[in-house]
This record gives C-alpha cells, structure tokens and sequence, in this order.
C-alpha cells in the first residue's frame, strides 16, 4: 500500500497533464499552422464557414435527444463543440457526393492565443456519412487502413482549409 501511494504522486500528475496538453485524448488527425494570430484565423474561419454554403456548423449548445419514447430526456454535452477551443461542422462536397462531419480545435490556450504570432488548428474527429472514421486516439487502425482517413483529410483540405488559405491569403503549414 505504501508503494502504490508513492507511485500514485508521479502517476496521476502524469495523466492529468496529458489531458491538458496537446490534443487530449482524442489525438491529432492532422494539424494545420497559420502564420497569423488565432483571433485572425478564427475570423477567417468563421467567414468560410458562414459564406459557404456546403458547409454547416454544429450548434454550440447543448442539445436534448428523446431515447426513452417522450418519458424522459436526455441531455447531450456538446463540449466539442463549444465556439471558443472547437469547432463541430459538416462539410458536403461541391458535386454533393460526399459529407462528413469533423470537429478541430484551436491549438493552444488563451494565453499562447494572446502571446503568439502564429496559430494552429488539428482535426480531432473526423467521419463520414455512415459515420465511419474516428480520432486518432480511438479510431484504430482499420480506417488508416482502409484509405478513409485520406479521404476524409482530402474533403477537408479542399473544401474547407483552401478557403481559409484565400481569405487569409495565407498557405497553411502542415505540422503532422
């Protein structure tokens, strides 16, 4: 019992840390940097995303699902999506073939948001239609396997992230 308790003061810093850095537990898809500030690339963001008509954003707030036939509701947390660190959105193609869904995050806090000059977004989640696809964190191996994954990331490039390179008259920097 004594060796677990000093093993428990390195073991769960560790895990809580890991929660707090990074991607979390979801991983990174893939991860894209801006030679700009996060309030500029989020307000190219939000200009692609309100302008485009193929594009359609989650709500932000939280939102009830009946799954027991109207005897009582059930509240769903929409924490991915929460306006400010993630975005959730579905993105149809442009022949309307394909559309998927994908929830990305801003890299970052608010105070590396406010102190650095560059910014950074990474997809967290990723699926499509028949809501195959994942994270990185929980999507196995099989749809990396299956070509999915580039598909998916393809979609996202071309229909999402090429506006925001022309809004911002950037190019992004692939950081994955």
């Amino acid at each position: 019992m004594k060796y677990l308790k000093q093993l428990s003061i390195f073991i769960i810093p560790f895990f809580l840390t890991a929660c707090f850095i990074g991607a979390g537990t979801h991983g990174s898809i893939k991860r894209y940097r801006y030679d700009t500030t996060k309030d500029e690339l989020e307000r190219a963001i939000m200009t692609v995303i309100n302008g485009n008509q193929n594009i359609q954003r989650d709500s932000i707030s939280n939102y009830i699902i009946d799954k027991t036939g109207g005897r009582s509701d059930t509240i769903m947390d929409n924490s991915y999506n929460d306006g400010e660190n993630y975005i959730t959105m579905k993105i149809r193609s442009g022949d309307g073939t394909e559309e998927n869904k994908y929830t990305f995050r801003f890299y970052g806090d608010e105070e590396h948001w406010r102190k650095s000059s560059s910014s950074e977004i990474f997809i967290c989640y990723a699926h499509d239609k028949d809501g195959n696809g994942g994270s990185e964190g929980s999507g196995g191996l099989e749809w990396y396997k299956s070509g999915l994954k580039n598909k998916l990331i393809n979609l996202f490039e071309s229909e999402f992230l090429a506006m925001v390179d022309k809004e911002l008259q950037l190019k992004h920097i692939e950081t994955d």
